[in-house]
């Protein structure tokens, strides 16, 4: 298939300068809807899962940010309170689910705190918080406040969905800012664990005697049916961080129903190595090179390459365009994530010795968010044009 390429370089936004910002949401510009967000559970009836008191059927705990179409009262007004980071951790509890979502629970709180409270972004050491230990600010961390508020999604709506898929040993919410950066646009956006805990195994990782050919890619097209269910809108996106970006492409190959996809750095984009590559990623290259795998979407690829060039290996990719967004190599894999930067909200109770270092990234992952939305609108209007559609995207 002839494909066109796009190179759009951002690394000319390392001298960008933002003041600071109480919250998210003085830098990162809500749109016109307010955010609702629900807990829900499914099971896969493909798989089964049996660790921690439960034997039964996969669940997915699924998280889902959405447009609030009713009029309501403005948020923080006191009736109608915004979440808290708390309640992204906490979650609905489920009957018969309480132990693996316990495990859960604690896993995501271990990782969180090695990832992005204990290290010091300057030095790669650990950070002192004089007398605040790690438990202290993670526990301050949980009390700041999102822009969701609970609501649960009553009927079949027409708003285009995005699908989002996180990283390896990460969580459902890890980018919570963008589901509801998306979310006040006019998306429904869908966010599910894609890990579930065993005894005795290092968390995201799966036994060894419990492995099942083919169950992540069949994981994500459960999660895509589920998609399905909960909007009418022909218009279905898929986002993936890291691993997560690499299911994607595991995954969607050949699949109409998917009209985009954003690949935030896969970390193949750093290699060159064709054999290694094989070796350490080989369903991937299985895909892309083995197969020839035609993806019939536009595809979205960004990472800190420092370079205004085409990604080595994702240049063998098959697809109708394929946008290549390097940014400077100042910027952290966990970066593109919302939960990279929640520390920098403290910064007016707790010295935090890299704040620079965060305002510096926050600025840009803003600017990869107001690219990502860019390329979602193009894509909608591009397929409107040529289908004579008129379809609705806020996008304010």
């Amino acid at each position: 298939m002839k494909k066109s390429l796009i190179i759009i370089c951002l690394i000319f936004l390392q001298s960008s300068i933002i003041n600071a910002q109480e919250t998210f949401y003085d830098l990162i510009k809500p749109g016109n809807f307010q955010v609702g967000f629900q807990d829900t559970v499914i099971f896969d009836p493909q798989f089964d899962y049996e660790a921690y008191n439960y034997s039964g059927k996969k669940p997915f705990f699924i998280q889902v940010w959405h447009p609030i179409e009713e009029k309501q009262k403005p948020l923080f007004n006191g009736e109608n309170d915004p979440l808290l980071i708390k309640d992204f951790f906490e979650g609905k509890q489920y009957p018969g689910l309480q132990s693996v979502q316990q495990q859960i629970k604690k896993n995501n709180k271990e990782v969180f705190i090695r990832d992005f409270i204990a290290e010091n972004l300057h030095t790669g050491q650990e950070n002192d918080f004089e007398t605040y230990s790690y438990d202290d600010i993670f526990n301050l961390i949980t009390q700041l406040k999102t822009q969701s508020t609970f609501s649960a999604i009553n009927k079949i709506t027409g708003f285009p969905v995005i699908i989002y898929h996180h990283g390896s040993q990460s969580n459902s919410f890890e980018n919570f800012a963008m589901a509801e950066y998306f979310a006040s646009r006019g998306f429904i956006f869908i966010a599910s664990n894609f890990h579930l805990p065993y005894e005795n195994s290092i968390w995201g990782l799966k036994p060894y005697d419990k492995l099942v050919k083919n169950e992540d890619e069949e994981s994500l097209r459960t999660i895509l049916k589920f998609a399905r269910s909960i909007s009418s809108s022909p218009y279905i996106f898929f986002i993936g961080h890291s691993l997560g970006a690499q299911m994607g492409f595991r995954t969607f190959d050949r699949d109409s129903s998917i009209k985009g996809m954003v690949s935030l750095e896969t970390t193949i984009e750093f290699k060159n190595d064709y054999e290694k590559i094989k070796e350490m990623w080989p369903e991937v290259f299985q895909k892309i090179v083995t197969e020839k795998a035609n993806y019939p979407f536009p595809v979205l690829l960004c990472a800190a390459t420092g370079q205004e060039r085409p990604f080595y290996f994702f240049d063998r990719l098959n697809a109708p365009q394929i946008t290549f967004a390097p940014t400077k190599e100042e910027f952290e894999h966990n970066a593109y994530t919302s939960l990279f930067y929640l520390r920098y909200f403290l910064s007016d109770k707790v010295l935090q010795p890299d704040k620079d270092m965060l305002k510096d990234r926050l600025n840009l992952y803003r600017k990869h968010l107001e690219l990502i939305n860019q390329f979602i609108t193009q894509v909608i209007a591009h397929v409107q044009k040529k289908n004579k559609e008129t379809v609705f995207v806020n996008t304010d």
